[in-house]
């Protein structure tokens, strides 16, 4: 994807609530399957267990189809290309675990001893690729130079609250806020405070993160070698702070973009894993390995760019909002590896307070094709029968077919929609600049969180926030958000966010259809791995090793 918001990322290649195995010639890894594991959604499992690596691995091969990235630099990942990569070179103080529950990386604990504040203190036997100590001056410096604009890095939005940070001891960072923000300390765990080396950094200058200017981080692999236009070579970082040095040497990563050639890829063992594969290499790599589905963080949905349009009357957006085929897009789509949606934020990211979200979740409809009630809805209302153009973006085959299901069920409703594919280029473009979206009413995409905080997403909706694309504007939902921000109660919290929740899915500001899984292949000669949106920004590779 060629952009991303910081917390909340918008897919532009092949995108991704439940967890699992299917086993495709791996037993072994059935047999780890238990309790939720064996609840069937189509012929799809969900994996919670796989079997730990036994034995060393020389060396494998791993696809990133989203193709190669233009950086390393750890302050530009919240594009996947490079966070695939980085996650497994760089880390932050804290980083996430297989509930996305915070646990401790390069900083020991965190205090919180008023609502402004977060002590942190760090980890004294940290050490840089080069053997070098991690100082409070390599953490001050890596989280400065993010919140440089001239940078450009999308993870300077965590601090729109922040008021200062500082070291306040040999191994101490104080991070201090002009107001309470409850979703600040989840970025303790995310690339907006992983450290690199501030000697290195500053010496390689604007080469930092590039094939020729290299990278210093202290992750459990290190950059090898970058052959620009060809692969990725990592190695095993033997002194890793953590102790549980990976099983797998070294690693190359290749960029293979096209859906077919990763299929033959996989299918040939040239590769020897990769996540979001392609729905349609199902049947052609079953037998020849671990193909797993895991719960994700991602919804698909059609948010509205133009509200002065057809869109601006409540009852266009209804009959769109009537006209799709859910059914049809869970089955035939996305064939079983995904989840009807209520809302835009799935149920996999109530981190917190679930039994609150749940309730107020419930009382949403249910989505669900109702092409009458579209139809009438269009006959009485002048200017749903205006065209709308609805872009999407072509890097994704799922999302051309859930587009043109669009725009042909809403021609039998009496409306006009012009779909208008985007190259991944052009999809990225919508997200930066205010002329790429010129002339565009609707967009289809696909994005996740980081981690499980439903404000991540909806704060983007309060009105006049740049992200805010379309403009919506409600009154009520501003007051929940912003009070929900300042709330550190959880229950409290999910109650403000469900709360506003409920505001903007009765205006339909976007319209939900889908939360798809994570899905990865990876030869059956490994094991070790299981999916879960977390390999965006964890070493997801120093969990896979040999049967």
């Amino acid at each position: 994807m060629p952009f991303a918001l910081p917390a909340v990322r918008f897919r532009a290649r092949r995108p991704l609530h439940a967890l699992v195995v299917v086993a495709l010639g791996a037993s072994a890894l059935a047999a780890c399957s238990g309790g939720d594991a064996d609840k069937k959604t189509a012929d799809h499992a969900i994996t919670t267990a796989v079997p730990a690596p036994t034995r060393e691995v020389a060396s494998l091969t791993w696809n990133v189809p989203a193709g190669e990235p233009p950086t390393l630099d750890p302050a530009q990942s919240g594009i996947e290309s490079v966070s695939t990569i980085t996650g497994n070179l760089c880390e932050g103080l804290f980083t996430l675990g297989p509930d996305y529950t915070p646990q401790p990386a390069l900083a020991t604990g965190v205090e919180h001893p008023d609502p402004l504040t977060y002590v942190l203190s760090l980890r004294a036997d940290a050490k840089f690729w080069n053997g070098d100590p991690v100082t409070p001056e390599d953490v001050l410096f890596s989280v400065n130079r993010i919140l440089d604009p001239a940078l450009g890095s999308s993870w300077i939005g965590w601090a729109a609250n922040l008021r200062d940070i500082r070291a306040t001891g040999d191994r101490e960072i104080t991070v201090r806020l002009k107001r309470p923000d409850a979703v600040v300390p989840n970025f303790f765990a995310m690339p907006a405070f992983f450290v690199v080396q501030k000697e290195f950094a500053e010496k390689a200058g604007r080469a930092f993160g590039s094939a020729s200017g290299g990278l210093m981080c202290t992750g459990p692999y290190k950059l090898d070698k970058w052959t620009q236009g060809q692969d990725v070579t990592v190695t095993r970082n033997d002194a890793w702070w953590n102790g549980a040095a990976p099983k797998v040497k070294d690693i190359r990563f290749t960029f293979i973009t096209d859906p077919s050639a990763q299929t033959a890829a996989l299918a040939s063992g040239d590769v020897d894993g990769q996540f979001s594969i392609p729905l349609a290499a199902e049947s052609q790599l079953k037998g020849k390995g671990n193909l797993l589905f895991g719960p994700s963080l991602a919804p698909t949905f059609l948010s509205v760019l133009n509200a002065k349009g057809a869109l601006a009357e409540p009852a266009t957006r209804q009959a769109l909002q009537a006209l799709i085929d859910y059914r049809g897009v869970l089955d035939s789509v996305y064939q079983g590896t995904a989840q009807p949606l209520r809302a835009l934020v799935p149920p996999e990211a109530w981190g917190y307070a679930a039994d609150v979200f749940k309730a107020e979740y419930d009382k949403l409809p249910e989505p669900s094709q109702d092409l009458a009630k579209a139809k009438e809805l269009v006959d009485k209302t002048p200017k749903a029968k205006e065209k709308i153009v609805l872009a999407y973006t072509t890097a994704i085959d799922e999302e051309s077919r859930i587009a043109t299901a669009i725009a042909d069920a809403a021609a039998q409703a009496g409306m006009t929609i012009e779909l208008r594919p985007l190259t991944a280029e052009q999809f990225g473009a919508v997200f930066i600049a205010p002329t790429a979206r010129e002339g565009i009413d609707l967009l289809l995409s696909s994005g996740y969180l980081d981690f499980p905080e439903p404000l991540a997403y909806y704060q983007f909706f309060t009105t006049g926030h740049f992200y805010n694309f379309g403009g919506y504007a409600n009154a009520d939902y501003d007051a929940a958000i912003f009070q929900a921000i300042a709330t550190e109660d959880p229950a409290a919290r999910a109650a403000l966010v469900a709360k506003a929740q409920g505001v903007m899915a009765a205006d339909l500001a976007n319209i939900p259809i889908a939360t798809q899984y994570v899905r990865v292949f990876y030869s059956d000669s490994l094991t070790g791995l299981v999916p879960r949106q977390t390999y965006v920004n964890t070493p997801w590779a120093a969990s896979l090793g040999g049967v």
